[in-house]
C-alpha cells in the first residue's frame, strides 16, 4: 500500500507519541497495565510488554490479535472499514563494511494487526 508524503508524516507522528508515552511510564502504571496479562496473536505467541501496552494506548481490548494474513490463514478475514494498532516487530541483520568485517544488529520496524472483533469468518466459496 502507498502512503502520501502526508499519511507517512501523520503515521511517523502518531508512533513517536505512541513511544514518548511508553517512556514516560512509571512501573506503577506500566504493572497495573500488564495486570491482566499480555495479548496474544493469533498464532498463539504472546506479545511483549511494550507491544501490549502499546495495543492498550490504541485501544485495543482484545485478547487476540494478528495481521491481515494471519486472519486469513485462520479463516478469518478483517471487516471492511476496520482500521488497525501499530506494533514493532524486530528483523535481524547482517552487514559487511569495505574492510571485510561482519556486524550484526536489529532494526525495529512497525507492523499492523487488528483484533478479533474486528474479523469475521470468511464467508464460503
Amino acid at each position: 500500500m502507498k502512503y502520501s508524503a502526508e499519511k507517512k508524516e501523520e503515521k511517523k507522528a502518531k508512533i513517536k507519541e505512541l513511544r514518548d508515552k511508553l517512556k514516560s511510564l512509571d512501573d506503577a502504571t506500566r504493572n497495573d497495565m500488564l495486570k491482566n496479562g499480555h495479548i496474544m496473536t493469533i498464532e498463539g505467541k504472546s506479545l511483549s510488554d511494550k507491544n501490549t501496552l502499546l495495543l492498550l494506548f490504541q485501544g485495543v481490548r482484545d485478547s487476540i490479535v494478528g495481521g491481515y494474513q494471519q486472519w486469513k490463514r485462520a479463516g478469518r478475514q478483517v471487516k471492511k472499514g476496520e482500521h488497525g494498532a501499530v506494533i514493532w516487530f524486530p528483523s535481524n541483520f547482517k552487514k559487511v563494511n569495505d574492510d571485510g568485517e561482519e556486524s550484526e544488529g536489529t532494526n525495529f520496524f512497525t507492523g499492523t494487526v487488528f483484533a478479533q472483533s474486528q474479523t469475521e469468518e470468511l464467508a464460503a466459496a
